[in-house]
């Protein structure tokens, strides 16, 4: 009997004495931390471009997996200036990056429908937030700001998500086990608009003209089309290095002024956030300047890079065993939100008569951001739908930072007694 307790709590034992133990790589070793971590954010972008398994993954959610086994392991510290620069700095510079394409005519005006289908989504996510937060009243601390972040990750994707956490300064201990349910529920969900697209019930009930439409093979060779390498000059990071670390820092600036009038806290907390004026300060740049910054190239691939490491980062200072018990609670977290935004698309769909592909894509587009909606239309062979797909992901960029914002400082007055 006592062997048998010894074989059974021995790993927990060992995994707990090691925690206590010193990192082998010290938190001032900057050289080595930045080794590691743009190592580790190579080899998940590979993995995810190379093989089927790691695609269903995704590489953001491989990035922080690695982070995570590599801090539990004692092999990098929980804690360490370099990650703080991560933070403070790569994340406000990804924004403008990510949103050099936001020339809100170009959405409205190309997106048709789609564009009205997609707030239809966007409702849904703010109603779904707001019931799971209801649901979730009392069950985990900092409800009030892990709803915003779910709120902005749900409208626009990952930036958002980011964006959101970094205003309400939550730890990663919190929104980690957050990250990992909000990946999954989302992959699910994407494999269930796939499943959707052709149930009969609803081709009988909505319109599909995209659907009537399909060719495989013109699917494919429109994915190799869309998914091409791209040219991009040295100028060209250049110009969009210097946009994004200019809009952040005037942001900045403008935050801390906001933060000193005597404005109501709600205007205040919003409107002076940041992260709120960073995006407000690139889409007008992006609308007034679109013929000039339209022509910089490889403004995405920086964007996306540098969330790839933020999300490498963020998963260095968890804990596994947090996290792997927090899951479950963050799972019906945010698929009460999804299944909401999916059926609150729908229901009105129906009732404005707008056509099944569109409200799918919109869907996808508010859970997952453009990439993914433009996956979905190209996977489907929707081709008409591909660039009105990544207009509307853009557009949910723009938009999700400040519904997150909005909603989670709302139910902290709200929670606090401080709306009354």
């Amino acid at each position: 009997m006592n062997s048998s307790c010894i074989g059974t709590t021995a790993p927990w034992v060992w995994f707990k004495s090691l925690q206590d133990m010193p990192a082998l790589v010290a938190p001032g070793d900057a050289w080595t931390l930045w080794a590691i971590i743009l190592a580790g954010v190579a080899a998940s972008i590979y993995l995810e471009q190379t093989y089927r398994w790691a695609a269903k993954m995704s590489g953001p959610v491989l990035a922080l997996v690695a982070a995570m086994v590599l801090s539990n392991l004692k092999i990098t510290p929980t804690a360490s200036p370099t990650y703080d620069v991560v933070h403070d700095y790569l994340v406000p510079i990804a924004i403008p990056l990510l949103l050099m394409r936001a020339d809100v005519r170009r959405i409205v005006r190309t997106s048709g429908t789609m564009f009205a289908a997609f707030h239809l989504s966007a409702l849904g996510t703010l109603l779904g937030a707001l019931l799971a937060a209801w649901l979730f009243r009392g069950v985990f601390e900092h409800l009030a700001e892990v709803t915003g972040i779910m709120t902005a990750s749900y409208t626009g994707g990952g930036v958002n998500f980011f964006a959101v956490k970094g205003s309400f300064q939550v730890s990663e201990d919190l929104t980690n086990p957050l990250l990992v349910a909000d990946n999954f529920i989302m992959a699910g969900i994407f494999g269930l608009l796939l499943v959707l697209a052709g149930t009969r019930l609803l081709l009988r009930l909505y319109p599909h003209p995209h659907s009537l439409e399909t060719n495989t093979e013109n699917g494919r060779s429109l994915a190799a089309e869309h998914w091409r390498p791209k040219q991009i000059s040295l100028l060209d990071i250049a110009k969009c290095l210097a946009f994004a670390v200019v809009v952040s820092a005037v942001s900045h600036k403008l935050a801390a002024a906001i933060a000193a009038t005597s404005l109501p806290p709600l205007a205040r907390a919003v409107v002076g956030n940041q992260y709120v004026l960073i995006t407000l300060l690139s889409v007008t740049a992006a609308t007034l300047l679109h013929r000039r910054i339209e022509k910089i190239g490889g403004s995405e691939e920086l964007g996306a890079y540098l969330l790839y490491t933020f999300f490498f980062v963020i998963g260095l200072p968890a804990d596994l065993v947090a996290v792997m018990t927090k899951v479950p609670m963050m799972f019906v977290f945010c698929l009460v939100i999804a299944l909401v935004n999916l059926t609150v698309t729908l229901l009105l769909g129906k009732l404005l008569r707008l056509n099944l592909e569109e409200l799918l894509v919109c869907v996808n587009a508010t859970l997952g951001g453009p990439p993914s909606a433009a996956a979905m239309a190209i996977t489907k062979g929707w081709s008409k739908l591909v660039l009105p797909a990544l207009l509307v992901g853009i557009w949910g960029y723009v938009i999700g930072t400040f519904l997150g914002v909005l909603v989670g400082e709302t139910l902290r007055l709200w929670m606090t007694g401080g709306g009354t």
